[in-house]
C-alpha cells in the first residue's frame, strides 16, 4: 500500500513539474483563495473566542 501511495506521489510530482509555471501558479493562486473561502466560512459559522 505504501509503494502505491509513493508510486502515486511521484507520478504526480512528475506531471507537475511538467506543467507551465504560469499554470502552477494559477493553480496555487486558485487553491489559496479557495481554502482562504473555506476558512472564512467556518470562521463565519464557528465560535472562535476572538472578538474584534
Amino acid at each position: 500500500m505504501g509503494d502505491l501511495v509513493w508510486e502515486a506521489g511521484c507520478r504526480l510530482g512528475a506531471w507537475w513539474d511538467s506543467l507551465p509555471e504560469r499554470v502552477r501558479s494559477v493553480v496555487c493562486a486558485v487553491a489559496l483563495i479557495g481554502l482562504i473561502a473555506v476558512a472564512g466560512a467556518i470562521e463565519g459559522t464557528a465560535p472562535s473566542g476572538m472578538y474584534y
